[in-house]
Formats: C-alpha cells, sequence, structure tokens
C-alpha cells in the first residue's frame, strides 16, 4: 500500500493520485453514502406529510418499523416479491441455460444469433414495457390475437387487469427482460470447458444427456453461482418493469417491496414507514451483496 504522503523538504507531500480518486469518491458520498444516511435517520423519526407533527421531525425510535410489520400490505409485498423472485430467477437460468448452449453449438449465422440475443438486455425498460404493455392490451393486443386466432383462448384476456393473470404477466416481461444477461455469461462459461473432456466422454459411451450432467453443470457452477447471486440482488431491487406494467395493481397483487416503498412515499407521503421499508430490503440486499463478494474474491484468490 502506498504511503498518503512523503515528507520532502520538513513538508508532507501528499500523492497525485489521490487527487484523481478525490472525485469519484466524492460523487458515491454525495449519491450513495448521504441518501442512506438520511434514510436511516428518516426510519427512526416522524415523517407524516400530510400530518405534520408540533415538534417537526421528531425521534420515534422504532415505531415506523413495527408500523410497517403491521402493515399487511408489506407483508402482502414480501410475499409477492418472493413469489416474483422465485419464478422469475429459475426460469431466466433455464431458458439462459438452454440458449447459451444452442449459441455455443456451430451453425450458419451463430455470430448475428448472439448479437441479436444480447437486445432484450439492452433495451430500456421503458421502451420495453411500453412495447408489452401495446401487446397485452386487451383489444388489439398481439398476444390476444394470436392466442384467439390458434385456439388457446376463446375471448381476450385482461394480462395487467385480471388480478389471475397480471403477476404471471409482469414476470413473463421480466424474463424476457432478463435470461440474455444469464445466457451471455453462461455462454463464457461453457466455451471455457476444454473440448476434450466431452472427446472422452464420448470414447467411453457417455450419452448427451449424461455429459451435460456430469461436465456442463459442473463445470457451470462458479459462474452459475455468480448469475443466481446478481439475479437475486437485482430481483430484490427491482421496480421499473412491474411499477411501468401495473403499477403494483390489480388490486395490489403485483405490489412488490420497491413498488410498496415508493407508494408509501410518494402516494400516502409517509417518507419514514418508507424509509424503514427501505432499510429492511437494504438489509436483505447487503445480506445477498456480502455472499456475492465473497464468492467473487474467493474464485479470483484460488
Amino acid at each position: 500500500m502506498q504511503e498518503i504522503g512523503r515528507r520532502r523538504g520538513g513538508r508532507t507531500r501528499i500523492n497525485p493520485g489521490y487527487f484523481f480518486v478525490a472525485p469519484l469518491i466524492i460523487v458515491m458520498i454525495g449519491l450513495l453514502l448521504y441518501p442512506i444516511l438520511k434514510a436511516a435517520l428518516m426510519s427512526v423519526q416522524y415523517w407524516y406529510m400530510p400530518k405534520s407533527g408540533t415538534s417537526g421531525n421528531y425521534f420515534v425510535g422504532f415505531d415506523n418499523f413495527l408500523e410497517v410489520f403491521r402493515d399487511r400490505f408489506f407483508l402482502q409485498s414480501v410475499t409477492t416479491t418472493a413469489i416474483y423472485m422465485g419464478l422469475s430467477i429459475p426460469i431466466r437460468y433455464v431458458l439462459g441455460l438452454a440458449t447459451a448452449m444452442l449459441l455455443n453449438t456451430g451453425f450458419r449465422g451463430r455470430g448475428i444469433a448472439r448479437s441479436f440475443i444480447i437486445i432484450p438486455w439492452a433495451v430500456p425498460e421503458v421502451v420495453a414495457c411500453l412495447v408489452w404493455i401495446l401487446m397485452y392490451e386487451l383489444d388489439f393486443g398481439l398476444i390476444n390475437h394470436l392466442a384467439m386466432s390458434l385456439g388457446i383462448i376463446q375471448a381476450p384476456l385482461g394480462w395487467l387487469t385480471d388480478t389471475r393473470l397480471a403477476l404471471g404477466s409482469a414476470i413473463a416481461v421480466a424474463v424476457w427482460k432478463g435470461f440474455p444477461f444469464v445466457a451471455i455469461m453462461l455462454l463464457s462459461g461453457l466455451q471455457s470447458i476444454p473440448d476434450e473432456l466431452y472427446e472422452a466422454s464420448s470414447i467411453d459411451g457417455a450419452s448427451a444427456w449424461r455429459s451435460f450432467v456430469s461436465i456442463t453443470l459442473p463445470s457451470l457452477k462458479p459462474v452459475s453461482i455468480v448469475v443466481f447471486l446478481l439475479l437475486i440482488i437485482w430481483s430484490i431491487k427491482d421496480f421499473g418493469i412491474i411499477y411501468l406494467l401495473a403499477r403494483g395493481g390489480p388490486s395490489r397483487v403485483t405490489e412488490i417491496l420497491t413498488v410498496y416503498i415508493y407508494k408509501a412515499g410518494f402516494s400516502s407521503f409517509d417518507f419514514g414507514k418508507a424509509s424503514a421499508a427501505g432499510m429492511i430490503m437494504l438489509l436483505f440486499s447487503a445480506i445477498f451483496t456480502v455472499v456475492y463478494l465473497n464468492i467473487v474474491n474467493r474464485g479470483e484468490d484460488a
């Protein structure tokens, strides 16, 4: 580690490198550290804007946290978030793995296919959600039109307005948006597997399925762990897709934790309660982030 300063002629000389790092540190403090500390402070203060406290934003301790846990909509949002993660993450992984294995085979136009597969992930969420909203439209949407043309359904369905379909429809968009990242990550892992392993397996008479189970999956384990942890971290703090598609509706069936926090703050204007819920979400995100960093560092040290 370099010293912060060196003495020369009785004066301390500061390493010039710190002047280059200083702007980044200032930005991180302003955009990351300060908002977190401010939210932590607000979580233990009275911040219900429609009914201002006579003593201002006074200290209330853990009252905001207790109010959050007593709110049935918070518990419902946690359950919805768990369902959202429990379905979208495995489907994204399986679909990404299948795509990666297809792209790892030799066929004409493979390079173009690899370029196009990244498009869903690269498209901005706002644009993607607007397109899917049009496709889900009740009367003129493409999905209803195709489903009725194929005889799958007899009448148009409200994919984003039916309480039975809204969450699944949002998960479908999340899967479509996220599986290309998984595919690219797993493709890099597949390309690192030596061909000699598959050749030896073929000589031993192993089937394609046996080679997949005994060679491919174990070899992809390191990158798969990283992918799963990243998907978990991103899914916990996901907001744009759910909010843009259905704003947590209908009847709050798609209201995941981030949407709950947003509504508590900017619809009910109870910023103390919203901050408390945000701190709870931050705790879960921090746990998975620490696990992810430990795994990455362990891989670098190996």
